[in-house]
């Protein structure tokens, strides 16, 4: 379990655990990571089971006791505040550009593996559901980098579906599709760490409204989780300075396929369109 999150633990054992140490996970990932934060008698009377049950749920999560599983989560926000300046090393790595490049793409492809692997399925078909729903608008925002993600699926979404509109200033000059914004429509929002303010601030605009949010991001730990209906998080991060998003990008990718066979023939038709309109485009 190294290197593993609070909430990716309390995920992976939630099948395992007692039906009361599953209300008390189930409760903490509601409001994560807030709720582990607090007291364990708080925190117990939140998943309305006994504060033994809380240790219990703790120790079976592989802490020494709630202590140190809320020692873990601090640990967590710090790592979350930090930008990349702190993750410099001290010395570029041994090896030539060549070998060090290798060797961080496989470790990030190992990880990108691994964290595609965790998604649950569930989670994935309601994500394919919403995306191929052409009953429902789709709009995409993303963070300062981020954004790049929502553009990426953007462009594919439009070629097989209508109705899909990117939302790069959603309180500024996309206003106006805010407030076309309505209770059947999807909002797919990006956020990676460092999680932004205006991403949380974009989810209850939504919420408000009655659409539904599709949260694709690096971790559980994501402040907008709670809130989201659906949640894909992929990360690849392995030892970077920066946060990495190709899991993210290799997991927009992936949904592209899965998207077009939802929607069938209608999305084929519009892709040799879309293709036949773009014939003077492009170059032999």
């Amino acid at each position: 379990m190294t290197g593993e999150t609070v909430a990716e633990r309390t995920g992976h054992a939630l099948p395992t655990l007692s039906k009361a140490e599953r209300r008390v996970g189930r409760a903490l990932l509601a409001d994560y990571p807030s709720a582990g934060l607090a007291s364990a008698a708080r925190l117990a009377e939140r998943a309305e089971v006994s504060p033994p049950t809380v240790l219990r749920f703790a120790q079976s999560l592989g802490y020494d006791g709630f202590t140190d599983l809320q020692v873990a989560l601090r640990a967590e926000l710090s790592a979350q505040s930090s930008g990349p300046i702190t993750r410099l090393p001290d010395a570029p790595q041994a090896g030539s550009p060549l070998d060090r490049l290798l060797q961080q793409a496989r470790a990030q492809n190992e990880r990108a593996l691994e964290t595609l692997a965790a998604l649950p399925a569930s989670a994935l078909e309601a994500a394919v559901a919403l995306l191929s729903d052409t009953r429902r608008s789709v709009y995409l925002h993303g963070g300062r980098f981020s954004h790049l993600l929502a553009e990426h699926l953007a462009a594919h979404l439009e070629q097989l579906r209508p109705g899909v509109r990117v939302l790069a200033d959603p309180a500024g000059s996309d206003m106006g599709a805010m407030l076309e914004l309505a209770r059947a429509d999807v909002v797919v929002l990006f956020d990676y760490h460092r999680y932004q303010r205006s991403a949380a601030e974009l989810a209850g605009r939504v919420h408000r409204v009655g659409a539904t949010v599709l949260l694709i991001t690096d971790d559980l730990a994501c402040p907008v989780a709670p809130e989201a209906e659906v949640v894909l998080a992929a990360s690849s991060t392995v030892g970077t300075t920066y946060q990495s998003m190709a899991a993210g990008f290799l997991l927009t990718e992936l949904l592209i396929p899965l998207v077009m066979d939802a929607l069938g023939e209608p999305a084929r038709t519009r892709m040799a369109l879309w293709e036949e309109q773009r014939r003077a485009e492009l170059l032999p």
